[in-house]
């Protein structure tokens, strides 16, 4: 029972960590206008960065072992690598959809950014950090 243990810790420790990576973008509101847009997008972007290198680190971790040759264990681990991974709704793959719709935020403030003047070099510049 120690191993399912060992791999409860570290789902929940996964689920923990995108729960703190999501917070601040879930119950934070801000209002985007021609002085913060590229600021906006880039925070957005960066969010969506960091999210997606948390997914890539711990995709190997998301991945369960029978912890026995048991009936049990050997059904069970396949269903919760469905569930964690495998499956279109998995809990992987909403994490994915969630970082795809931030980058399309992200797009669409750059898209604005462009309605409020900004140049693509402006845009560009903002997006790799060294301005805003």
């Amino acid at each position: 029972m120690e191993i399912i243990g060992d791999y409860g810790r570290g789902i929940n420790e996964a689920f923990m960590q995108v729960d703190k990576a999501t917070r601040g973008l879930a119950s934070g509101t801000f209002t985007v206008n021609q002085h913060n847009v590229l600021a906006a997008a880039k925070i957005i972007d960066s969010e969506a960065s960091t999210l997606m290198g948390r997914l890539q680190g711990s995709q190997r971790d998301l991945r369960i072992e029978a912890p026995g040759g048991d009936d049990v264990s050997t059904r069970i681990a396949p269903a919760w690598n469905d569930r964690l991974v495998d499956d279109d709704d998995s809990y992987a793959k909403r994490i994915l959809d969630y970082i795809a719709g931030l980058r399309k935020l992200a797009v669409q403030l750059a898209d604005t950014a462009k309605a409020y003047g900004y140049t693509e070099d402006q845009i560009e510049t903002a997006f790799r950090g060294q301005g805003a």
